[in-house]
């Protein structure tokens, strides 16, 4: 498959899915919207291996490797769309922008990587910096923004931290197989909080029923397949190229199909966030 193809098709993906996420609550609650997404998903991708005719691997490693990513699923994806009930679409993007500096902090931590020169020392700061310009003014709206910028917070840093675990654990098997063996072992919790919670069918809207379906098949299967085939043939500049464009569509759409606002202090904060994440992944090249 073209890598073009490829990325604009990751890019996509992440562009739209904070939205997706956001319409996908209308009319029924979070639990609801994210277990039948994930059921959905976990559904096509079984069908995916049914048709490939191939087996899950089930090794020690393998399994190890599945019960965290899929622990990385239930936790990224419970505090993000608790998050989505207060935040807009743009700033949960504007968040997950940061992944690939928490992610260098945690290599550095699990990996020993060396990973942080000047440049990935000053694009951290600037990143921190545009996060608590964001944090401080939600502090001024209201406690639930704040709530929900926590939530999305833990919610990267956990996604971080389970990339370079999954990393750490190395178990060399496809990536369908990691998704399906992720969404086997999320599914189950995702129904469980969802009984426990409130155990009914919402009454959703067209809206909110096409936005899971995007969401399961586009979100949770080809989207991850996609990134994890970037990661795979495609250099470090172009993968770094993502993080970096998503979250300016994602606030586009934002604005356009959702009527979201920003301040001028919010703007600030993403400016700061966005230039830390580009010092971060290109500010050696340019400081030569």
């Amino acid at each position: 498959m073209p890598i073009t193809l490829v990325f604009l098709s990751v890019v996509a993906i992440w562009s739209t899915t904070p939205l997706a996420i956001v319409w996908s609550t209308l009319g029924s609650s979070h639990s609801f919207g994210v277990a039948a997404r994930m059921a959905l998903g976990l559904s096509i991708c079984l069908l995916l291996l049914l048709i490939k005719k191939q087996k899950l691997t089930l090794t020690p490693l393998s399994l190890w490797n599945y019960w965290y990513a899929g622990l990385g699923v239930f936790v990224t994806m419970s505090l993000i769309y608790y998050a989505s009930q207060n935040l807009a679409s743009g700033v949960i993007s504007i968040i997950f922008g940061l992944t690939p500096i928490v992610t260098g902090v945690f290599a550095l931590i699990l990996l020993r990587d060396k990973f942080f020169g000047f440049n990935k020392m000053i694009g951290l700061l600037l990143g921190l910096s545009g996060l608590i310009v964001i944090f401080s003014h939600s502090l001024v709206e209201s406690t639930d923004l704040v709530r929900g910028l926590l939530a999305v917070t833990l919610g990267m840093t956990f996604q971080a931290f389970i990339s370079v675990k999954l990393k750490q654990i190395n178990a060399q098997i496809s990536v369908l197989e990691t998704t399906t063996g992720a969404l086997l072992f999320s599914t189950p919790l995702f129904v469980i909080m969802w009984l426990f919670s409130e155990g009914s069918v919402p009454e959703i809207t067209l809206k909110g029923v096409l936005s899971i379906g995007y969401l399961s098949t586009f979100g949770s299967v080809v989207g991850f397949m996609s990134y994890y085939y970037l990661i795979k043939h495609a250099s470090v500049r172009v993968v770094g190229i993502v993080p970096l464009i998503t979250p300016v569509f994602a606030l586009l759409l934002g604005s356009l199909f959702n009527n979201e606002t920003l301040s001028l202090m919010q703007v600030g904060g993403i400016v700061l966030v966005l230039t830390g994440l580009g010092y971060y992944e290109y500010g050696a090249k340019t400081s030569k």
